[in-house]
């Protein structure tokens, strides 16, 4: 009987590897869920012209805190976002003048209506205090859509898409409010 105790015991050199090894499992584990359980993409939307722009590292700045944007009577022409203090490169054309939106402390983005055919057309966005800013023609031939995070108390961290003379291809990039 004695043996057989003896048998399924653990030793405390195996028990104590055991334990570090568990711990180590957990952290590793618990990070990379919280990651991937809060962070979400809505797009592209729009057409595959243009150069390919993604300001998914310029979230390191801080949250969105303003936005740019020069629209004609046909098309968004460019996008400019301001993240903490810093204001991104201006993507898009030049032409026209930018109307400028500036959001107040703790408010986020967290819904995006638009229309896209070969460029994006129009983009209305609705913040987590409910105000709401519209860009753009609201009526043309193009492609309607609706962008917004997959997960709750999730807000727009950045943007990426296609431009070139304007916006032709837009994404929105969803994660935690800072």
């Amino acid at each position: 009987m004695h043996s057989l105790r003896k048998s399924h015991q653990t030793s405390p050199s195996k028990m104590l590897t055991l334990l570090l090894l568990s711990f180590l499992w957990v952290g590793a584990s618990d990070g990379t869920a919280q990651t991937r359980a809060s962070s979400s993409y809505s797009g592209e939307f729009g057409s595959d012209a243009g150069s390919h722009f993604d300001q998914s590292d310029q979230e390191l700045e801080g949250p969105i805190t303003g936005l740019r944007i020069r629209a004609n009577d046909r098309y968004i022409v460019s996008i400019q976002v301001r993240y903490g203090d810093s204001w991104s490169s201006t993507e898009g054309g030049m032409v026209g003048s930018p109307a400028n939106v500036r959001l107040f402390l703790g408010e986020g983005i967290v819904q995006v209506l638009g229309r896209f055919g070969s460029h994006v057309e129009y983009l209305a966005l609705r913040t987590n205090q409910g105000r709401v800013f519209a860009f753009g023609p609201n009526f043309g031939p193009g492609t309607f859509f609706t962008a917004e995070p997959s997960f709750p108390n999730t807000v727009l961290r950045s943007v990426s898409g296609r431009s070139g003379s304007s916006i032709d291809a837009i994404g929105f990039h969803w994660d935690t409010e800072q």
